[in-house]
C-alpha cells in the first residue's frame, strides 16, 4: 500500500494512468525518434517532472528514496509490457513476432539510447542523478535472468551512456 500522496503522485487523482511509466515512456520515446533525441527536450521532461506538485508533495511527505523506487518499479513495468504488447514486439503490421533475443535487444538498444540522451541533457544532477540505474534495473528486472548481456553490448557502443551510468554510481 503506497503512501497517499505517493500514490496520487504516481496514479493521478483519478487513478487514470501510471504517470512514472508515462515519465520513462516519454524519454524512451523521445531516444526512439530521433536517433538520439533533443537533449533540450529531454532536460524539459526531466525538469517537468521533478517541477509537478504531485511529485513535490510526495517527495515531502515520503522522500525521494521511495519516489525512485516508485520509479525503478514504473521501469520495470513499462519494459515488462514491451515484452508482451504486440505493437512493440512485432514488425509488418503486427504480423511477424520479432524473436525473443532480438526483442531483448531492441530494448537493450533503446535503453542504451535513452541514458545516453539523459547524459547529453546535462539533467543528471540531485534527485535525476541516480535515474540511468533506476531505468537499467527496471529492464534487467524485466528480463530476468536475461538482459544483463544485451545491456552490455548496447551500453558499451555508447560513451554517453556509459558516462550516465558513471554519474549515478558515483551517488
Amino acid at each position: 500500500m503506497l503512501h497517499p500522496d505517493l500514490d496520487r503522485a504516481r496514479y493521478g487523482k483519478k487513478h487514470d494512468g501510471d504517470r512514472f511509466v508515462g515519465f520513462w515512456l516519454a524519454l524512451v520515446t523521445h531516444a526512439r525518434q530521433s536517433g538520439r533525441g533533443d537533449a533540450r527536450q529531454a532536460r524539459r521532461i526531466l525538469d517537468r517532472f521533478w517541477a509537478g506538485g504531485e511529485v513535490r508533495q510526495a517527495l515531502e511527505s515520503v522522500g525521494l528514496l521511495a519516489v525512485h523506487e516508485q520509479l525503478r518499479d514504473a521501469a520495470a513495468r513499462y519494459y515488462s509490457t514491451c515484452l508482451t504488447d504486440p505493437q512493440y514486439s512485432s514488425t509488418l503490421w503486427r504480423t511477424n513476432r520479432i524473436e525473443p533475443e532480438k526483442l531483448r535487444a531492441k530494448m537493450a538498444k533503446e535503453t542504451a539510447a535513452t541514458l545516453a540522451l539523459l547524459a547529453d541533457s546535462h539533467g543528471l544532477t540531485g534527485m535525476s542523478q541516480r535515474l540511468p540505474i533506476l531505468l537499467t534495473d527496471g529492464l534487467l528486472r524485466a528480463l530476468a535472468p536475461h538482459g544483463a548481456e544485451e545491456l552490455g553490448r548496447a551500453v558499451a557502443g555508447d560513451p554517453s551512456a556509459v558516462h550516465a551510468l558513471a554519474v549515478a554510481e558515483d551517488d
